[in-house]
């Protein structure tokens, strides 16, 4: 069963990596030197909103930061490596975990992880798991029909990692942006969808209803302490009672966290702007921004692997 996923998954990889080199060039063209363009998410979702507050606060400082719509962590990944028009993107700190499980053999995608280089450590997302009632556990996800979120999406990597890694197997794998995966669920379409998300997510708040029935499945780390390799990449979370109109208690999960990222090779004058922009505004941002830049600890970056830290962001 591992292996019928193992193989799903590094074809899902093969797919994505093909689509996103021929994606439309003028959705990273060439820019202005004095532009920075960043690369963040659906337009329904975090990363593009605190990418938006940057924007604005950009504005304010003589600085020009061009927001990029994409479907997500691993388009954005691909996106900054390849284009020297993009030096900055918005990712999941599972990436790598994802890369090197699903596409170890592929030369271009191990040169694409191993030139990731985090600029600045953003907030934690959560793991949600939205199913119907009648399922319990995610355990109970295997023979089910599950949406791993849109192509390219860091719910998409994140799902197909904890999938893989919790030895769950779906009856089928559906690759739904959150919207319609709502709109699926409700028609019975799927048993389950996978979103992850700073909490509270604007989406989940306005898109399901109490009538829908839906609930949060927990998600807890499975107990292997000879095994860190989850450890590592997810930590403990509580979606808090009430978090959304439809939730009414509180729920263990996991949460997993995104970053601002550049590429090894990139040249500091279009990402130490951004760095210098965060760290003298964060406090505004807390204050003015979307609610998940409350999350931000900059002082977080001091227990990421120095390896992997951009020079620009010191």
């Amino acid at each position: 069963m591992k292996q019928r996923l193992y193989y799903f998954f590094c074809i899902f990889l093969a797919v994505m990596v093909m689509l996103l080199v021929f994606i439309p060039s003028h959705t990273v063209a060439q820019t202005p030197p004095l532009e920075i363009n960043i690369v963040t998410g659906n337009e329904t979702g975090e990363y593009y909103s605190i990418a938006k507050d940057l924007e604005k606060l950009a504005r304010t400082k003589n600085l020009d930061l061009d927001i990029i719509p994409t479907k997500g962590a691993l388009q954005n990944v691909d996106n900054v490596f390849y284009y020297q028009s993009v030096a900055l993107g918005i990712t999941q700190g599972d990436i790598l975990a994802f890369l090197n499980t699903f596409a170890n053999k592929d030369e271009e995608v191990r040169r694409q992880a191993e030139s990731i280089r985090v600029v600045l450590p953003l907030y934690k997302e959560q793991v949600h798991i939205i199913t119907r009632q009648y399922i319990k556990s995610v355990e109970q996800l295997t023979g089910k029909r599950v949406s791993i979120g849109e192509s390219g999406s860091g719910t998409s990597t994140t799902a197909a990692t904890l999938i893989y890694q919790l030895n769950i197997n779906p009856k089928k794998l559906e690759t739904l942006d959150i919207k319609r995966g709502i709109d699926a669920l409700r028609k019975k379409e799927i048993d389950a969808l996978f979103y992850i998300v700073g909490i509270p997510a604007q989406v989940l708040q306005e898109q399901i209803f109490p009538d829908d029935n839906f609930h949060i499945l927990p998600l807890i780390l499975p107990s292997q302490p000879d095994d860190e390799f989850l450890a590592k990449l997810y930590s403990k979370a509580v979606i808090p009672a009430k978090t959304y109109p439809w939730q009414t208690d509180k729920v263990e999960t996991l949460s997993v966290q995104s970053f601002l990222f550049t590429v090894a090779e990139e040249n500091c004058d279009r990402v130490t702007p951004v760095v210098k922009l965060i760290r003298e505004n964060l406090s505004w941002l807390k204050e003015n921004g979307d609610p998940v830049w409350k999350q931000v600890n900059l002082k977080d970056l001091s227990e990421l692997d120095s390896t992997r830290t951009s020079k620009c962001a010191a």
